[in-house]
């Protein structure tokens, strides 16, 4: 019998969040006009999501020995996620300082953290058994081996790449769902046009893909057949985090077996929600008011 319904491994982030109150400018003193202070990191959000919405969730990571490692692992035991695989190491964990422009589907990422901390960590073989899916971002080189093990043991595999290299272009042919932003999508296939690259990377890899565009919607494409999700509509007072919530809603529909068409829908859905507040998590919405959401745009 399975433990979890998905064990995450990836990043998990303390975020900074600013918001601007006028168009930003570099080199120039500026007022905010809004700050938080959350948890973060693609995977941790989207096990966060789907916690949220009822599933039993694992983190395997790394924070490092400081206060925000601290403040991470506590927001992580809030939110639902088992954090018995989270190890702490020597050094400054995953801080990141975001800006984000209200009513815009832009934001800004500045991060550090120091490689130490993670130097050691590993996947527990025995984990390997005890998920139905594993979610992986290209952060972390003890991913590769998590997504060896768990696909030895017949799990699901879904990753959220963000970054094109070594690791990750050995990662990608591990896995049964490839979910990547549309800027992951170009530099990995070359091609500018997002449904081509989508369908390029289906005919490269042979598994479903999902290649995500902010406002512009999602494409999908599985066993050649290309499908467009329009985003839901939305005046976003932060755009971070939407594609975590994506992936964690994504991957718990399938879980449950929805149909692909329904099951990109609720995670564009949860996106949407997602933009409501700001930072990652501020805003996750229940698994009722996504359904809700759903019902109500498919009956118009």
């Amino acid at each position: 019998m399975t433990r979890f319904d998905a064990i995450g491994v990836g990043i998990a982030s303390w975020d900074l969040v600013g918001v601007t109150a006028t168009s930003p400018v570099l080199g120039q003193k500026q007022p905010l006009a809004g700050y938080t202070e959350m948890g973060g990191g693609p995977v941790a959000t989207a096990l966060a999501t789907m916690a949220r919405f009822g599933a039993q969730v694992a983190l395997v990571s790394a924070v490092g020995d400081d206060h925000y490692g601290v403040a991470i692992q506590a927001e992580l035991t809030r939110f639902g996620i088992d954090t018995s695989f989270v190890v702490t190491g020597r050094g400054s964990s995953h801080i990141a300082f975001v800006l984000a422009e209200p009513g815009s589907d832009r934001r800004t990422v500045w991060w550090y953290n120091e490689p130490t901390v993670f130097a050691d960590l590993s996947f527990p073989a025995a984990l390997a058994g005890q998920t139905r899916a594993l979610l992986i971002d290209s952060h972390l080189p003890a991913a590769l081996s998590a997504a060896r093990q768990v696909r030895a043991a017949g799990g699901r595999i879904m990753i959220d790449a963000e970054r094109v290299n070594p690791t990750v272009l050995e990662l990608l042919p591990l896995c049964d769902d490839i979910v990547v932003s549309a800027n992951f999508a170009r530099a990995v296939t070359g091609l500018s046009d997002i449904a081509m690259a989508t369908q390029a990377l289906d005919e490269r890899y042979r598994t479903l893909v999902v290649v995500t565009a902010g406002e512009a919607g999602s494409w999908a494409c599985h066993n050649g057949e290309l499908i467009h999700t329009p985003a839901f509509p939305t005046t976003p007072v932060d755009t971070t985090g939407c594609g975590d919530v994506f992936h964690g809603a994504f991957l718990f529909a399938l879980l449950r077996n929805d149909p692909l068409p329904a099951a990109l829908r609720f995670a564009s859905a949860a996106a949407a929600f997602k933009t409501r507040g700001l930072g990652g998590r501020s805003a996750l919405p229940s698994l009722a008011e996504v359904e809700a959401l759903v019902r109500t745009t498919t009956a118009q």
